[in-house]
Protein backbone atom coordinates (compact mmCIF):
# COMPACT_ATOMS: atom_id res chain seq x y z
CA UNK A 1 0.00 0.00 0.00
CA UNK A 2 1.31 3.30 -0.72
CA UNK A 3 1.19 6.53 1.67
CA UNK A 4 -1.89 8.75 1.61
CA UNK A 5 -1.00 13.11 1.02
CA UNK A 6 -3.48 14.67 2.38
CA UNK A 7 -3.91 18.41 3.50
CA UNK A 8 -6.64 19.95 5.25
CA UNK A 9 -7.97 22.61 3.70
CA UNK A 10 -8.19 24.66 6.81
CA UNK A 11 -4.47 23.83 7.92
CA UNK A 12 -5.06 21.92 10.88
CA UNK A 13 -3.07 19.09 12.45
CA UNK A 14 -3.93 15.90 10.33
CA UNK A 15 -3.94 13.12 13.75
CA UNK A 16 -4.05 9.40 12.23
CA UNK A 17 -6.28 7.19 15.16
CA UNK A 18 -5.72 4.47 13.01
CA UNK A 19 -3.70 1.08 15.33
CA UNK A 20 -0.31 0.23 13.98
CA UNK A 21 -1.28 -2.56 12.49
CA UNK A 22 -4.13 -0.71 10.10
CA UNK A 23 -0.90 1.47 9.46
CA UNK A 24 0.80 -1.52 8.45
CA UNK A 25 -1.62 -2.85 6.27
CA UNK A 26 -3.25 -0.12 4.75
CA UNK A 27 -0.79 2.46 4.36
CA UNK A 28 0.27 5.57 6.33
CA UNK A 29 -0.96 9.20 5.72
CA UNK A 30 2.03 11.26 5.20
CA UNK A 31 2.52 14.23 7.57
CA UNK A 32 -0.36 12.90 10.12
CA UNK A 33 0.62 12.93 14.01
CA UNK A 34 -0.05 8.98 14.76
CA UNK A 35 -1.97 8.88 18.24
CA UNK A 36 -3.91 5.49 19.73
CA UNK A 37 -7.53 6.56 19.74
CA UNK A 38 -8.06 5.99 23.75
CA UNK A 39 -5.03 8.81 24.20
CA UNK A 40 -6.53 11.54 21.64
CA UNK A 41 -7.99 13.05 24.72
CA UNK A 42 -4.98 13.53 27.09
CA UNK A 43 -3.25 14.45 24.13
CA UNK A 44 -4.79 17.08 22.49
CA UNK A 45 -6.60 18.92 25.04
CA UNK A 46 -4.42 21.83 26.38
CA UNK A 47 -3.13 22.40 29.47
CA UNK A 48 -2.96 18.53 30.76
CA UNK A 49 0.27 17.32 31.72
CA UNK A 50 0.00 15.13 28.98
CA UNK A 51 -0.95 17.10 26.51
CA UNK A 52 1.35 17.20 23.23
CA UNK A 53 3.53 20.89 22.90
CA UNK A 54 1.38 21.70 19.87
CA UNK A 55 -1.85 21.65 22.33
CA UNK A 56 -2.40 24.98 22.19
CA UNK A 57 -5.50 26.94 22.65
CA UNK A 58 -5.55 27.94 19.21
CA UNK A 59 -4.29 24.51 17.67
CA UNK A 60 -6.86 22.54 15.50
CA UNK A 61 -7.20 19.30 14.77
CA UNK A 62 -8.14 16.64 12.13
CA UNK A 63 -8.94 13.40 13.20
CA UNK A 64 -8.84 10.52 10.69
CA UNK A 65 -10.04 6.98 11.42
CA UNK A 66 -10.11 3.49 9.09
CA UNK A 67 -13.83 4.87 8.28
CA UNK A 68 -14.47 7.79 10.22
CA UNK A 69 -16.74 6.68 12.85
CA UNK A 70 -14.26 6.99 15.56
CA UNK A 71 -12.92 9.91 14.32
CA UNK A 72 -16.15 11.88 14.09
CA UNK A 73 -17.20 10.67 18.26
CA UNK A 74 -13.70 11.88 19.17
CA UNK A 75 -13.86 15.01 17.63
CA UNK A 76 -17.10 15.58 19.10
CA UNK A 77 -15.80 15.02 22.61
CA UNK A 78 -12.94 17.34 21.76
CA UNK A 79 -14.87 20.31 20.73
CA UNK A 80 -17.12 19.61 24.14
CA UNK A 81 -13.91 20.63 25.89
CA UNK A 82 -13.26 23.61 23.91
CA UNK A 83 -10.92 22.15 21.66
CA UNK A 84 -11.06 22.69 17.45
CA UNK A 85 -11.55 19.50 16.00
CA UNK A 86 -13.09 18.23 13.01
CA UNK A 87 -13.15 14.67 11.53
CA UNK A 88 -12.57 13.55 8.15
CA UNK A 89 -16.07 11.90 6.69
CA UNK A 90 -15.24 8.45 5.74
CA UNK A 91 -11.85 8.12 7.33
CA UNK A 92 -9.00 6.76 5.54
CA UNK A 93 -10.69 4.78 3.28
CA UNK A 94 -12.12 7.64 1.31
CA UNK A 95 -9.21 9.15 1.39
CA UNK A 96 -7.61 6.30 -0.12
CA UNK A 97 -10.36 6.53 -2.86
CA UNK A 98 -9.19 10.07 -3.34
CA UNK A 99 -5.72 9.15 -3.81
CA UNK A 100 -5.88 6.40 -5.84
CA UNK A 101 -8.46 8.16 -8.63
CA UNK A 102 -11.23 5.29 -8.05
CA UNK A 103 -14.83 5.51 -8.33
CA UNK A 104 -15.19 6.93 -5.05
CA UNK A 105 -13.15 9.67 -5.44
CA UNK A 106 -15.58 10.49 -8.86
CA UNK A 107 -19.07 9.91 -7.43
CA UNK A 108 -21.37 12.38 -6.01
CA UNK A 109 -21.20 11.77 -2.88
CA UNK A 110 -17.89 11.67 -2.14
CA UNK A 111 -17.55 15.15 -3.76
CA UNK A 112 -19.80 16.88 -0.91
CA UNK A 113 -18.07 14.49 1.84
CA UNK A 114 -14.99 16.21 0.75
CA UNK A 115 -16.48 19.83 -0.14
CA UNK A 116 -18.06 19.33 3.49
CA UNK A 117 -14.80 18.48 5.20
CA UNK A 118 -12.95 21.67 3.47
CA UNK A 119 -16.00 23.81 4.91
CA UNK A 120 -16.17 23.12 8.20
CA UNK A 121 -15.44 24.86 10.60
CA UNK A 122 -14.73 23.18 14.34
Amino acid sequence: MHPVHFTPADGSILVDLRDQSERTRDGILTGAVALDAAAVIARLVPGLSTSLAAAGPDARWTLVSGNGATAAAIATRLRDRGVQASSVDGGFRALTLRAAGGTGAGSESYRRAVAQFAAHEA
